[in-house]
């Protein structure tokens, strides 16, 4: 008889957004996505209220490649970064802003502003009791 384990990621999804205004170089938005994580990036063209061209930029990242993008965050930031990081967590889900221009240079910044990166991540709580504690875990191994 033949048994098959199916292997289940923690983590359910990583979605992460930015808008690029008019007065924005889009290249180098992406440039500031990509120095957060890799991925298939959706562009969007919308108006604002005054009629002007926004450009969204989302990622939905699920499962395993959500898990594999949130480890890939949690190497880059410094232990500043990643305690504001944890005040982010509400339940299940982490909330956090990415200062945008720091993200063009390759740093990781944790910012309450306005011209930021939007980032979620939600974790099955049927598997992870405690959020703040798993993303501790996998810090801990990731300076190993």
């Amino acid at each position: 008889m033949l048994v098959t384990v199916s292997m289940s990621s923690p983590i359910s999804l990583l979605y992460i957004r930015a808008y690029v205004h008019a007065t924005e170089d889009p290249k180098r938005v992406l440039a500031a996505l990509n120095n957060i994580v890799r991925g298939p990036y959706v562009i969007k063209t919308v108006r604002g209220h005054y009629g002007n061209q926004i450009q969204i930029i989302e990622l939905n990242l699920s499962e395993f490649e959500a898990l594999d993008a949130l480890k890939s965050i949690l190497a880059k930031l410094d232990d500043v970064e990643f305690t504001l990081l944890l005040s982010g967590i509400e339940e299940s889900k982490l909330y956090a802003k990415f200062d945008k221009q720091k993200a063009v240079q390759g740093v990781l910044k944790i910012s309450q502003g306005d011209d930021v990166i939007y980032l979620e991540a939600r974790c099955k709580t049927f598997v992870v009791n405690d959020f703040k504690n798993f993303l501790i875990s996998i810090r801990e191994a990731l300076k190993t």
